[in-house]
This record gives structure tokens, sequence and C-alpha cells, in this order.
């Protein structure tokens, strides 16, 4: 179901609106995209966070504290 919805926000998103020519441009366009999505975007299911928030505050509170 992630896959799924994940895959029709790629193409919506970025695949739909951008036509590329060459390879490099689309791995270009493609890591910019992933990267806004990661570091930029609130996601619904992890409290209103981006990602890279949500795996931080995860890490924080579920690590264990060096002495």
């Amino acid at each position: 179901m992630f896959i799924e919805s994940f895959s029709a926000r790629v193409r919506d998103e970025l695949l739909n609106t951008e036509q590329v020519d060459t390879l490099l441009e689309a791995r270009v366009l493609i890591e910019d995209w992933r990267t806004d999505y990661n570091t930029n975007r609130p996601h619904r299911s992890p409290r209103r966070l981006t990602p890279t928030a949500f795996a931080q505050a995860w890490t924080t509170d579920n690590q264990p504290q060096l002495s």
C-alpha cells in the first residue's frame, strides 16, 4: 500500500511534470525531488514531521544515553 502511494506521488509530482532528455538529467531531478520529499515536506503519518525529523526524534527518544 505504501509503495503504491509513493509511486503515484512520484509519478504525479515529478515524472508527469518534467521532460528529461538524458539519464543524468533524470538522476539529478529524481535526487532533488527525493531530498525535498524527505527533508522539507511533513508527512501525515509520522506526527506531521518530515521523515528526517521523525528519524532524529525517534533516535533521540529510543536510543540509550551514553554515560
